[in-house]
């Protein structure tokens, strides 16, 4: 198929050019058509593209407010503060194993580098003071009946304190709200400190033993 050019009539293909080859007329103003077309695509273009900016925008502001919302949550149900919690109650049932199961293997020097040189670590378990009872118990009343035998009056006052302090705790009631205990250990530490107050008596040490004890 052909068309015919307005100005010099000549036959032209279905897709003519914007310009008459023979004539050089402007055809149907396609060059003009053609400019719009592009302009049109250009804008669609330019659309597109600023949409784009304030897609990402929505997309960080939804972002930030669920952020915010869980930031509140967590406060509001105290997150943190429970998880500190959390970590700090695995600590100290760790500290506590430790001691059980030396106390249990009857592993004594083991006890006493928890007790004695890692207390720091180890006092923060609620069972620590039981442990340490346990452990006074099995040191200090052999140590007490030689420092007797051998006369070694200071020995005697030294040792005796230890116990008669550890028992004396016993006497504020916050103590057994705080710390775990143990039957026997108790009546063991109350049977031992009656025999060494006995002792000390017999030795006519009375007044410098209750003078420790104040």
């Amino acid at each position: 198929m052909t068309k015919t050019c307005p100005g010099c009539g000549a036959g032209l293909p279905d897709k003519q050019p914007a310009i008459c080859p023979y004539c050089g007329r402007e055809l149907i103003d396609l060059s003009r058509l053609h400019t719009d077309q592009k302009i049109t695509e250009v804008k669609q273009v330019q659309a597109q593209t600023a949409a784009i900016p304030k897609k990402i925008g929505i997309v960080v502001v939804v972002t930030l407010l669920v952020l915010f919302l869980l930031f509140m949550l967590a406060v509001l149900l105290d997150v943190p503060g429970k998880l500190k919690e959390t970590k700090m109650e695995r600590e100290v049932d760790s500290l506590s194993r430790d001691m059980e199961e030396a106390y249990e293997d009857g592993d004594w020097d083991k006890l006493e580098q928890y007790l004695i040189l890692e207390c720091e670590d180890y006092i923060d378990a609620p069972d620590y003071f039981l442990y340490r009872t346990a452990w006074y118990l099995h040191t200090f009343p052999p140590e007490f009946d030689e420092a007797v035998a051998a006369h070694d009056t200071a020995k005697m006052l030294e040792l005796y304190e230890i116990l008669a302090e550890d028992y004396n705790m016993r006497d504020d009631g916050i103590f057994y709200q705080i710390y775990e205990t143990d039957d026997a250990i108790e009546d063991a530490l109350k049977e031992e400190v009656e025999r060494e107050t006995a002792v000390l008596t017999e030795e006519g040490l009375e007044d410098e033993m209750y003078k420790l004890r104040r």
